[in-house]
């Protein structure tokens, strides 16, 4: 049995690891490189056309200034394009530009790809091991919705 002191330095390791992953890491295609904000901003689009920019602030808990500067960055280069709401004039709208929606699917193909890893490994594990795993990753879930 592992001693719990060396699981909280692993999972301490492993949370450090995936922090700078997430820092560091950008998604290329057609030659535009995002960056990790920049990719979760325009997940929030879910590739459907005219998507609010107030509401995207509200679901990811972000500020609005920060979801203008990343939708300012995302439209010079060339991935959404933003639509003033003629009904409210300090509403926003973005929608996916031909080349964003080819990021996006091309974005949905990466993660389809990295799921069916998590799938092949996952699928080794007996029940109970699946189990185990399925509360760690909910109790680490609740730890960090405390903090």
């Amino acid at each position: 049995m592992v001693a719990p002191d060396a699981l909280v330095i692993q999972m301490q390791v492993f949370i450090n690891q995936l922090l700078f992953l997430e820092r560091k890491r950008s998604f290329t295609f057609e030659g535009v490189s995002l960056y990790p904000s920049e990719i979760h901003l325009m997940l929030e689009t879910k590739g459907e056309q005219a998507v609010n920019a107030t509401r995207i602030a509200e679901r990811l808990g972000i500020t609005k200034g920060a979801v203008s500067q990343t939708l300012s960055r995302l439209e010079k280069k060339g991935i959404i394009e933003k639509i003033k709401d003629p009904g409210y004039k300090n509403e926003l709208s973005i929608s996916l530009t031909p080349l964003g929606k080819r990021v996006y699917d091309q974005y949905q193909i990466f993660c389809n790809t990295m799921n069916k890893h998590f799938y092949n490994t996952f699928s080794q594990y007996t029940h109970d091991e699946q189990e185990m795993v399925r509360r760690f990753l909910s109790d680490i879930g609740d730890i960090f919705k405390s903090i």
